[in-house]
């Protein structure tokens, strides 16, 4: 009978997940825009425990044991991050749930809610990694270098120069229809599932939010949950490493009466 052993064996695999998610949430802290991720378990499969297996009184009812647990789910949790002001007018965050949109190397559009971004050498709204801000109606981006740059609240981008104000663009926020529409693709990037119909401003319904320039959102990490988070998971793997270790005695145990 291996159950005992896969019980523990299922929890260690389990509670390993479980530390690398919160792990990988603590070192992400202090990163603009970084949602946390929550990870939930389930049980396996049960197995009836029957006269055969042990003497069962008439009140037991119908007793079972399961196999042990499994990782069910791992997700983000897209709550919103508290804003941290800047007074950088590049620095964007959003109140709301959209996204901002950039453009790779490779010319794919990604999703991300960090908006630490600044003007490139050739005058384009950049993020640091060279992607590009999708922008709506621009007219030729080197503009965003003769002047004072405001963004508004709806991603109006303007350029005052020589007393005149001009409009240059409107920064693009697209809104995924649920969050199985997008994959994590690192670097708080997200990337769209294939097939996934993504909604922008102009399709007018959704809870895009604002943007707030001179601002950034901070992490929705909860360092003191997470440390918790973290004590708890590495006791439970303590534990089921010793349960572990006991059923191997208690087998060792009755192989010598068998002997």
């Amino acid at each position: 009978m291996r159950i005992p052993y896969n019980i523990s064996k299922s929890a260690l695999q389990a509670h390993q997940h479980k530390l690398n998610h919160v792990s990988h949430n603590i070192a992400n802290v202090n990163t603009t825009g970084y949602k946390h991720k929550d990870v939930q378990f389930t049980e396996l499969m049960h197995n009836a425990v029957t006269e055969q297996d042990v003497r069962l009184s008439e009140e037991s009812g119908e007793p079972s044991l399961n196999t042990g647990v499994k990782l069910a789910a791992s997700k983000n949790s897209f709550a919103q991050g508290g804003l941290t002001q800047t007074n950088d007018p590049f620095h964007l965050a959003i109140a709301g749930k959209g996204f901002f949109g950039v453009r790779n190397a490779e010319g794919e559009r990604m999703l991300t809610r960090d908006g630490a971004f600044h003007l490139s050498t050739e005058g384009q709204l950049v993020n640091d990694r060279g992607d590009t801000v999708e922008m709506t109606n621009a007219i030729p981006d080197n503009l965003l270098n003769t002047g004072e740059v405001s963004i508004s609240k709806n991603g109006d981008v303007t350029v005052n120069a020589d007393g005149q104000a001009t409009v240059v663009g409107q920064i693009s926020l697209f809104l995924p229809p649920h969050h199985t529409a997008i994959t994590e693709a690192g670097d708080n990037m997200y990337r769209i599932n294939e097939g996934a119909d993504v909604l922008t401003q102009a399709d007018g319904d959704g809870d895009f939010g604002m943007i707030a320039s001179g601002y950034l959102e901070g992490s929705t990490v909860d360092l003191a949950q997470s440390i918790t988070d973290m004590m708890m998971s590495q006791r439970a793997y303590s534990m089921n490493s010793k349960v572990m270790q006991s059923t191997d005695e208690i087998y060792s145990l009755i192989n010598q009466f068998n002997s």
